[in-house]
């Protein structure tokens, strides 16, 4: 049995971590290096009984020209044996499908063993759905009740902090930046620093502003 991650797009633009944190549970993961078109025929090359991780079903499903592509590519897992499990939205994965099918004692007729898949897919990403709504919503309305009690809610505009991983950020950019003392390029230095473009950015302009820490 092997694990495998797939990249969405979104994530990308996002630099999410995901997969290192993955990485730290399975060494043995490996990252599907494919573009949605060509995950279908990339199944071939994965054996029975392993694993395709993805971060979320919702970002999963835009990566796809269509939602057919996609359940097209769910349906052919679920005869070749291979599992999928969304990180964020696990009420999608085709393991709680199996798991279903056994439980219920469903056995549709072999020509529409698909169109059941699909459409036990469909209700569960509903609930999916609706899961991460509430939870929004929750959050909204603790964030709500807090700013009317009083609380503060964020940090204080203007205001520069002194957490030792920022400060260690900055000199590692003042270090390496061609702007300060050193040869990488703003680009270069994000990907070596792994942190996101805003925080680089913002840590940068603190730098260059000579801004107080607090």
């Amino acid at each position: 049995m092997k694990r495998y991650y797939f990249k969405t797009s979104e994530e990308e633009k996002k630099n999410g971590k995901t997969m290192p944190n993955l990485f730290e549970l399975y060494h043995d993961i490996q990252l599907v290096s494919v573009n949605s078109d060509e995950l279908t025929q990339y199944l071939s090359r994965i054996d029975w009984r392993s694993k395709i991780y993805f971060c979320d079903y919702f970002m999963t499903l835009k990566d796809f020209r269509n939602e057919e592509d996609f359940f097209e590519f769910y349906v052919e897992c679920f005869f070749r044996g291979i599992d999928i499990y969304f990180i964020n939205t696990p009420e999608c994965n085709l393991s709680f499908i199996r798991e279903l099918f056994e439980t219920l004692d469903v056995k549709p007729p072999e020509r529409k063993i698909g169109e059941y898949v699909i459409r036990c897919l469909k209700c569960c990403a509903e609930q999916a759905r609706w899961s991460k709504e509430m939870s929004s919503s929750l959050k909204r309305a603790a964030l709500m009740a807090a700013k009317k009690n009083g609380s503060q809610i964020g940090g204080v505009k203007g205001a520069v902090y002194n957490i030792p991983k920022a400060e260690d950020m900055k000199k590692q950019i003042m270090q390496y930046s061609k702007s300060f003392d050193g040869t990488y390029s703003d680009i270069e230095l994000i990907k070596k620093l792994d942190i996101p473009r805003a925080t680089y950015y913002k840590y940068k302009k603190e730098i260059k502003d000579k801004k107080p820490t607090k």
